[in-house]
């Protein structure tokens, strides 16, 4: 699991020591989310374009990674117990090379985490060099690679979806999360009662089902009234697709606009919840006050400034 972070942008930068709940308040926390997200959910596709001068360093334990991207360069480094192999993609030409601690053209190092691919001759002490490289690369994937789960800025499921659709993960917005708590009704009930438990401690109930033809839909209810997922009330949608998603089990959760529509009741619920799961929280808030409504242990607040 990851532990560390730091997020650069231009000349400003971020460190984030990662708590069960982690909540950033100040400028340019979606950015920090979002660079986060499309490195560690991409180890062994193409690197994000995400313009300007950008960087990412993660650390577990004993093994780190980090990324430093500009228009002109980008560079990668990998290190396991010390031992580091250094990835240099220049996209002007382009050059793929592998420049620690052996120098030899690459097939690709446009991509997270590459590993050490050459069309070139090599001798046989290079070859033992390369295994004993890709050997590190795949540990680090390994450690680092975690699962994570991005949602928001705005969340809004929708009341229908297409049946034929096979969906076992979320969209960030959460808009097909009918598909989902059907996938999870029909191959993972537990988790899929789960849920429903957990939703009901906010006093809605929640029914999924063949609503037509060819259409599942959601159905959210009170003692008093039922109503379509889309019409039910922005906390309860909310705290909806994030129950779910903690079901699916990420290893990081990234949740932009956390306290969109968040309420005391819903947050106390997911304070349950996620003090239940492995999961990492981090959550983008525009007011600190918030974090203390959740009620875990291990929480802290960074101030962002990107």
């Amino acid at each position: 699991m990851i532990e560390y972070v730091e997020v650069g942008v231009g000349s400003r930068k971020v460190s984030v020591r990662l708590a069960e709940a982690t909540f950033l308040v100040g400028t340019g926390k979606s950015l920090f989310l979002e660079i986060l997200h499309k490195v560690v959910s991409g180890v062994g596709k193409k690197l994000p374009r995400l313009g300007g001068d950008w960087g990412l360093y993660i650390q577990s334990g004993d093994v780190s990674y980090s990324v430093a991207a500009s228009r002109r360069r980008i560079r990668q480094s990998i290190s396991v117990k010390g031992e580091e192999a250094v990835f240099e993609y220049i996209p002007a030409k382009p050059a793929h090379r592998l420049i620690k601690p052996i120098d030899m053209a690459i097939a690709s190092a446009d991509v997270i985490m590459p590993e050490v691919k050459t069309e070139e001759h090599v001798s046989v002490v290079a070859e033992e060099d390369i295994e004993r490289l890709n050997r590190l690369v795949e540990v680090a994937r390994k450690r680092l690679g975690v699962k994570t789960q991005m949602l928001g800025p705005y969340i809004s499921p929708r009341s229908l979806i297409d049946a034929n659709a096979r969906l076992t993960s979320l969209d960030r917005h959460g808009r097909n999360l009918a598909g989902v708590l059907s996938y999870l009704s029909l191959r993972k009930p537990t988790s899929y009662d789960a849920v429903k438990t957990a939703f009901r401690k906010i006093g809605f109930s929640v029914a999924v089902g063949l609503a037509k033809p060819g259409k599942i839909g959601v159905v959210v209810s009170t003692r008093d009234l039922k109503m379509p997922l889309s019409k039910a009330p922005c906390s309860a949608k909310s705290f909806l697709v994030i129950a779910t998603a903690l079901e699916l089990k990420p290893d990081l959760l990234l949740v932009d606009n956390f306290d969109y529509c968040l309420t005391r009741k819903t947050a106390e619920a997911l304070a349950a919840l996620l003090r239940q799961k492995p999961t990492k929280l981090i959550a983008e808030i525009h007011n600190e006050e918030v974090a203390e409504w959740l009620d875990i242990p291990n929480k802290s607040v960074v101030e962002v400034r990107l």
